[in-house]
């Protein structure tokens, strides 16, 4: 070959081999340590991260392995709290379940996974977190089938002295465990374990029967453990009740992998309540309105609190969030 013919193929090589290294370092650059929720399933995707020994996931990875969390979206642009928990073998364990407005959207998603709970856990008797029950309790064409309801209540006189403008929904859920029969019914107590599939539920605090903010502070907190996978919700628990549970439990006894938003993410437990958690995922039962503290004037023009909530979480560390502001939200 002559000399160059050589130094001719000899540059073509040295262009290429650099295309290559420029290439290679741009692809190093974009691949951050990031974690982020995939938009169209609610699947967890990773990038060179490892969230620790019960979220240990990698690119396609699934945390729950074969069962899923759902937290599902409100009908009419409402606060409110709605999950599903599924583990791999079937066994469905519904929490709440949202105003009586949702129960349709409820029924449907629970049809599509065989219609027959295991479980349903209530935190507290308000309107956005029963009233679906009620409504399928009430409706005999639901399709759908409750082995157990749990859930933990205080005399209906209390609720008639601390929310007398409310109590309504409390009398509509005893009327319709009433018709229903005794061994369905579970009253929870503190420090109670709950065994249903491979779904554990473990009940961290009788209801505080507090002065203020009652009922939503009478909440009764679960964690849950599916996959190893630990899921914290607190349903609408204040800064009081949050105080209560921090000195009742200890850090590990919070401490978990995932964390459902107490009262929809603003004027809910404390800060130092969720450093004691160190939840990977966060949960937001909140519609857009509530996310952005929008009153109708713009991001910040409420006087909710979520944007101070979302900035706690930022500060602790929290990389994936997921609220139903985006519809469903599913994580498998």
């Amino acid at each position: 070959m002559k000399p160059e013919v050589a130094m001719k193929h000899f540059s073509i090589w040295k262009k290429i081999a650099a295309c290559v290294l420029f290439l290679n370092i741009v692809f190093t650059a974009f691949t951050t340590e990031l974690l982020t929720p995939a938009p169209s399933a609610g699947d967890l995707t990773m990038r060179g991260m490892s969230f620790g020994p019960s979220l240990n996931i990698g690119p396609g990875s699934k945390i729950f392995n074969g069962g899923s969390l759902s937290l599902l979206a409100d009908y009419d642009n409402r606060q409110m709290l709605s999950m599903i928990l599924q583990d791999k073998d079937g066994t469905l364990v519904v929490i709440d379940g949202g105003w009586d407005i949702d129960a349709a959207h409820l029924t449907e998603v629970l049809r599509s996974k065989g219609g027959h709970v295991s479980g349903w856990f209530i935190t507290h008797p308000h309107s956005d977190h029963v009233g679906a029950l009620v409504q399928i309790l009430k409706n005999p064409d639901s399709q759908i089938t409750i082995d157990h309801i749990y859930y933990s209540l205080a005399d209906l006189s209390w609720y008639e002295k601390v929310e007398p403008s409310r109590n309504d929904m409390v009398h509509s859920l005893i009327s319709a465990f009433a018709a229903l029969p005794a061994e369905k019914l579970r009253t929870v107590q503190k420090d109670q374990e709950i065994q249903l599939g491979q779904i554990k539920a473990k009940v961290l605090n009788d209801p505080y029967l507090l002065d203020a903010t009652s009922v939503n502070n009478s909440s009764v907190a679960y964690k849950f453990f599916l996959n190893n996978v630990s899921i914290l919700v607190l349903g609408d628990m204040g800064p009081e009740a949050g105080e209560l549970l921090a000195a009742q439990r200890s850090a590990e006894d919070l401490k978990s992998d995932i964390v459902q938003m107490s009262h929809h993410g603003q004027y809910g437990v404390n800060k130092e309540v969720y450093a004691m958690i160190k939840p990977q995922i966060a949960l937001w039962p909140c519609p857009l309105w509530l996310w952005n503290n929008d009153n109708g004037g713009g991001i910040g023009s409420g006087d909710w609190k979520t944007l101070e909530t979302r900035k706690w979480m930022e500060e602790l560390g929290v990389k994936v969030n997921y609220s139903i502001k985006d519809g469903d939200q599913i994580i498998y």
